[in-house]
């Protein structure tokens, strides 16, 4: 299926109760630019008689990017487990985020949706990840030039099997209509 947008990416905090997976209150993790997503694999081969008798390739998990016009202060807050720091100055106050050694990231859900053709017919692959562990993301400044060039935050994780028996990794539906999508996407948090 050709895509040709994103939209909606959303996180949710991920919550294991013996096996039973759950979710919290999903938020915007920022304005979608792009994801990509590449799987791991746990490969094995069995040689006998001189030549390659069995072969297994099973999904592991994989790694996670995703670029957003900027990152909301909760989703940092929630995903990089930063904390929010206030600071007077004269004139006022200016609230920010502190990042430390100290931080530890949580496990977040993520679901996003884009539009694609099949078969000439516009429809909306949902896309939802069971289980993502984020860093912060790289910060990159650039000096304006002749040509502007606008630089924004990727954030690269990594996602991996959930607790439930099932072992869930990631879960891709196509529907029909954008109401469907966005209903699917706040769905997978239930």
């Amino acid at each position: 299926m050709p895509s040709f947008d994103l939209r909606h990416i959303y996180v949710a905090p991920y919550q294991n109760n013996n096996g039973t997976v759950s979710y919290g209150t999903a938020i915007s993790a920022g304005d979608a630019m792009t994801v990509a997503m590449e799987l791991r694999f746990a490969e094995a081969r069995l040689y006998a008689e001189s030549t390659l008798a069995e072969y297994i390739r099973k999904a592991t998990g994989g790694t996670i990017s995703m670029g957003v016009k900027y990152i909301p202060d909760d989703a940092q807050h929630l995903m990089f487990g930063n904390t929010a720091k206030s600071r007077s100055i004269s004139g006022g106050s200016v609230s920010g985020n502190l990042t430390t050694g100290k931080d530890v990231a949580a496990y977040v859900g993520v679901a996003f949706y884009a539009p694609a053709m099949v078969d000439g017919v516009e429809k909306y692959v949902c896309v939802f990840v069971s289980r993502a562990l984020f860093g912060p993301p790289s910060m990159n400044y650039q000096t304006l030039g002749e040509n502007i060039t606008f630089n924004t935050p990727t954030t690269t994780g990594e996602f991996l099997a959930d607790h439930s028996t099932g072992k869930n990794l990631f879960e891709v539906a196509t529907v029909d209509t954008e109401a469907k999508a966005i209903a699917w996407c706040a769905a997978v948090f239930s």
